[in-house]
């Protein structure tokens, strides 16, 4: 034991006394303390040999601690943010709580201002749901349709309170319009999110999301009158033919890779 603390204290000179220095000394040598007690019960008893032995599997300790440190620093930054978010979130809703408040002692305007309380929740929801988003991305590709559907539902609840604001707050006679417009927002940014983690079957999504996305494109600018409803609809004809247009260019680059039975003939001799 005394010869595994003096190696571990000179190989160890000359790096800045930290908590993590101490940490990592200190797991090291249970580490060593625990091999060295498998080594010894398997039969070799030669305290220099088992020396040696534990020294060779631990060549360079400056740069075992380099990596230690770097994880300690990633758990304590980890730690730190845990604890700021949980702060931040809750001065965030006390301070949501007294804004409704105030507002809405001042203005009378009880039946509008609980929108701040919605929009309130609505943020912090997306907020934490954006941590929980990105921690799925770094996962395997299983949990990536999980932050898809985390992403799609984020949307929708800004959707939602858009919707109810210009609704409650503005009194706009085709805020419903809204949230047609945020399912578009929601399959463009799913497509995106597909394509940029290579999902697969992604394809299929796209043929479905294209003419949706149309049809409800027609809606909306049929409602407000941008296009007539009588000559609108050909939104949802260019949809389904974008549809078509991808299907062949997918058929034409698939026909570039024609199956030879020679080739096969040839892998399978060699």
């Amino acid at each position: 034991m005394k010869d595994f603390v003096e190696y571990i204290e000179n190989s160890c000179a000359g790096i800045a006394d930290t908590p993590a220095l101490y940490r990592f000394k200190r797991k090291l040598l249970d580490e060593i303390t625990e091999r060295a007690n498998e080594v010894t019960a398997s039969g070799l008893s030669d305290d220099n040999v088992v020396y040696d032995l534990i020294k060779d599997e631990h060549p360079d300790l400056k740069a075992e601690y380099a990596k230690f440190a770097e994880e300690y620093r990633l758990k304590k930054r980890a730690s730190l943010m845990r604890k700021v978010i949980a702060i931040g979130t809750v001065l965030f809703a006390v301070l949501m709580f007294l804004l409704y408040f105030a507002l809405s002692f001042a203005t009378g305007r009880w039946g509008v201002t609980w929108l701040i309380i919605v929009g309130g929740v609505f943020a912090i929801v997306i907020f934490l749901l954006s941590f929980l988003i990105k921690r799925l991305c770094r996962m395997k590709r299983i949990f990536h349709p999980i932050a898809r559907i985390l992403v799609a539902g984020s949307i929708m609840l800004v959707t939602v309170f858009a919707f109810l604001t210009a609704l409650v707050a503005f009194d706009m006679e085709l805020a419903w319009t809204i949230i047609p417009a945020g399912i578009i927002v929601m399959f463009i940014s799913d497509g995106i999110f597909a394509r940029i983690t290579r999902q697969k079957f992604r394809i299929i999504n796209y043929f479905i999301y294209i003419p949706a996305a149309a049809a409800m494109l027609y809606v909306i600018l049929g409602a407000h009158l941008v296009v007539s409803w009588n000559r609108g609809w050909l939104l949802v004809i260019l949809g389904v033919a974008v549809d078509i247009a991808i299907m062949l260019g997918i058929a034409i680059n698939n026909s570039r890779y024609i199956y030879k039975q020679e080739d096969d003939d040839e892998w399978n001799d060699d």
